[in-house]
């Protein structure tokens, strides 16, 4: 399994990685919307908190995402940023290790993306066939839009000339939209039961990293939603989100819509929240 995230920002990322490195015993982390390796620092930081040291973090694709990262002591901005050679050869080098692991691995590959698809549209870009064997589960899309929601997520709007060229590109790929995720029983707030366990005054480190990425978004957001490990369930084939083909139109914007000429594409339709909930629960707990 490849984990695709922007970690670092939006906790759920975080939340996703912890619950992974605890039930997923092939794993491989690659930082989407990396910020000079900030996201990549965090997550092997937080991996080998987790003993799990084995599992390979690559940093992804530099979008100039600077302003959503949570700064903290512990991963403080570069003084010097890279040269634009640098990213080139940065961007080479990931691609080169997914190449590499597609190449070595005879069995299914499950694609996890929880940030923009900028890192999976390069791979593909230099190796077409990887689409054949990749099985994508992709955070993102807004279909049906709802008053006071925006017509395209993050996910997509960061990057959305990846979005439509990945999209294009992937045999059946299955997308979570936002229509669904942002549900309140996937919401945490600065009350909430889960944080209340990670904050324990015996609990493990990397519990309180956690506890300190949920306490540093909730300074600045009422909520948190919890998309990110919910994507990963549905990867993982567990039963809480419900998916089904629709054709669908890809816009330049990363906005979708419905059409009877669009891709065929697995989109969530109904979310089991309370089921998913105790399953977050339960992977984190300590």
């Amino acid at each position: 399994m490849i984990l695709d995230t922007d970690i670092g920002w939006q906790p759920g990322g975080l939340v996703a990685l912890v619950a992974a490195a605890r039930v997923v015993p092939n794993l491989v982390v690659v930082t989407a919307d990396e910020t000079r390796g900030r996201r990549a620092q965090l997550a092997r930081h937080a991996l080998n908190l987790l003993d799990r040291v084995d599992v390979a973090v690559i940093p992804g694709f530099y979008l100039g995402g600077e302003d959503r990262f949570l700064l903290d002591t512990d991963h403080p901005f570069p003084e010097h940023g890279e040269d634009f050679l640098e990213r080139i050869r940065g961007l080479d080098r990931m691609i080169a290790a997914i190449v590499e692991l597609c190449e070595t691995t005879t069995g299914p590959i499950q694609w996890v993306g929880l940030g923009p698809m900028s890192n999976l549209t390069a791979i593909i870009s230099r190796l077409p066939e990887i689409a054949d064997r990749v099985k994508v589960t992709q955070l993102g899309g807004v279909v049906d839009r709802h008053p006071g929601r925006t017509a395209v997520s993050e996910n997509f709007r960061v990057d959305p000339t990846s979005a439509g060229l990945a999209l294009r590109a992937l045999h059946n790929p299955r997308l979570l939209l936002v229509d669904h995720t942002d549900h309140d029983a996937l919401q945490m707030t600065a009350n909430s039961p889960l944080l209340e366990m990670l904050e324990q005054p015996n609990a493990p480190r990397w519990a309180t990293l956690l506890a300190m990425h949920l306490r540093a978004w909730l300074a600045r957001e009422r909520t948190a939603w919890l998309r990110d490990p919910l994507s990963l369930s549905a990867a993982l084939g567990l039963p809480f989100v419900a998916f089904h083909t629709e054709r669908i139109g890809i816009h330049p914007d990363g906005r979708l819509s419905r059409t009877p000429h669009g891709r065929p594409i697995q989109v969530s339709s109904a979310i089991d929240c309370a089921a998913a909930r105790t399953w977050m629960h339960d992977a984190i707990r300590i």
